[in-house]
């Protein structure tokens, strides 16, 4: 799926990659955002949905001149999900609507996980091997 505008001087094509890249970079400055979520979350309406990019973090639907986007995040330990989430939304709207010049009717921001730092690794102690 593609916006496309048509005027008098032409057609605008802006391809899903497009607003997917601009999702991300504007969601990836808020403070709290760790990573992101590749995984497929609902194979059957995303397909259902003519869209077959089961493995990208932001979803795109349209409707008309509108679209609704959808970004799965991980958020940094000791994060208010709350906090970040709106963050997000109110990033990734207003990124979205300056470059593409397109409504965003609502930007869903689902929480995947929280992205913990790996322990240290223990030295065995005298018992082990």
């Amino acid at each position: 799926m593609e916006i496309l505008s048509k005027s008098s001087m032409g057609e605008l094509v802006i391809s899903d990659e497009a607003v997917s890249s601009i999702a991300i970079n504007a969601a990836k400055d808020v403070d709290g955002v760790s990573s992101f979520f590749n995984g497929p979350v609902d194979v059957v309406s995303t397909i259902k949905q003519r869209s077959l990019k089961v493995m990208s973090p932001v979803r795109i639907i349209q409707d008309g001149d509108n679209f609704s986007i959808s970004i799965y995040i991980n958020i940094s330990p000791g994060k208010k999900f709350q906090t970040v989430a709106t963050e997000v939304q109110s990033a990734v709207k207003e990124s979205v609507q300056n470059m593409t010049g397109k409504l965003v009717n609502k930007v869903n921001v689902i929480v995947a996980g929280i992205d913990f730092d790996d322990p240290a690794p223990q030295e065995p102690c005298e018992t082990e091997d």
